[in-house]
């Protein structure tokens, strides 16, 4: 009898620490099969592309859920960022640098006040950041009066330079990766992550800044939605609306998948990553079968409910 629970409780751990990993490798085994034109180059660089894009907002996601968070805010930030760019630098190359830095720094102010609604306010993250997400939507149209200004200077594309199927996206979402992959395992910073996510009350008991470190996460997440939005921009090359369009759930359907806990003080990036590609490499294959819309979000419902059960599972009296 004891040997059968300690076999239980192995199997429960290997499904906690690789599931995802496993996941992914069957996934691909199962695309080489149906879908073998998702290994040609052209495809794989949209889809890297395309990682990259959902990656870098992702990782802020991650964070935000390690706090017991989340961010629905994001998409709106995004498109903010297309319209400040285009707005700000009007088509002109030298003014790119500086229609950043204001994309960056309203983003930042989002991320703020997404902050501080959850932690003065003690608004619930899904209800603060869905305000959040009106409030700059009806702002947009306010300004723009539902009509973007404005041009993308060309220059901008050079950010989506690529190499067969490696780009500059993909590059930058990986340098990103390990920048915050040293700060979540190795800094201080990242320790109070961990612990506020694992237990506020016992966090605060111990001198951390819980307030501090929650508007800190939701800031870090607007700034990376912004490095995604920039992204995203110089690849269309216009201003539209349109353009964060599902990016917001993907990237929490990312982390989930990758093993972050909705309550909080468990997962990483690696994780994340792994869950990225299984996101996007779903829709390819969705893309590459011919099947529509519908189908693709009944197949990321499945997934993230697949990925929820097993997760729960491992953790039953683990």
């Amino acid at each position: 009898m004891a040997d059968k629970e300690k076999h239980h409780l192995k199997l429960k751990n290997l499904i906690a620490v690789y599931g995802v990993y496993l996941a992914l490798l069957i996934l691909l085994l199962v695309a080489s099969y149906i879908t073998p034109d998702l290994f040609e180059e052209d495809t794989l660089a949209v889809m890297f592309r395309q990682s990259a894009q959902l990656g870098i907002i992702a990782i802020g996601q991650t964070m935000v859920m390690l706090v017991a968070g989340l961010d629905l805010s994001v998409g709106g930030v995004i498109v903010m960022t297309s319209m400040v760019v285009a707005e700000v630098s009007n088509g002109r190359d030298e003014l790119i640098p500086l229609s950043i830095l204001v994309a960056l720094i309203i983003g930042a102010m989002i991320g703020f006040g997404n902050g501080l609604l959850i932690t003065k306010r003690k608004v619930p993250p899904l209800v603060a950041t869905l305000v959040m997400l009106f409030l700059v939507q009806g702002a947009q149209q306010a300004i723009t009066r539902g009509v973007p200004s404005g041009f993308v200077p060309e220059a901008l594309g050079v950010v989506n330079q690529s190499w067969g199927f490696l780009s500059i996206p993909l590059a930058v979402w990986f340098v990103l990766n390990a920048i915050f992959f040293v700060m979540l395992k190795m800094t201080s910073f990242g320790r109070q992550i961990y612990a506020v996510g694992s237990n506020e009350d016992a966090a605060r008991l111990s001198g951390l800044a819980v307030h501090k470190t929650k508007i800190t996460v939701y800031v870090l997440a607007s700034c990376l939605a912004v490095a995604s939005g920039v992204i995203l921009t110089g690849y269309v090359g216009y201003v539209d609306r349109f353009i964060a369009t599902g990016l917001d759930l993907d990237s929490v359907a990312a982390a989930v998948v990758g093993g972050t806990a909705f309550y909080g003080g468990k997962g990483g990036l690696l994780g994340t990553i792994a869950g990225v590609l299984i996101i996007q490499i779903l829709s390819t294959m969705v893309v590459l079968l011919g099947l529509d819309a519908q189908t693709q979000f009944i197949i990321k419902g499945l997934v993230i409910l697949a990925a929820v059960g097993l997760y729960g599972f491992a953790q039953k009296n683990a």
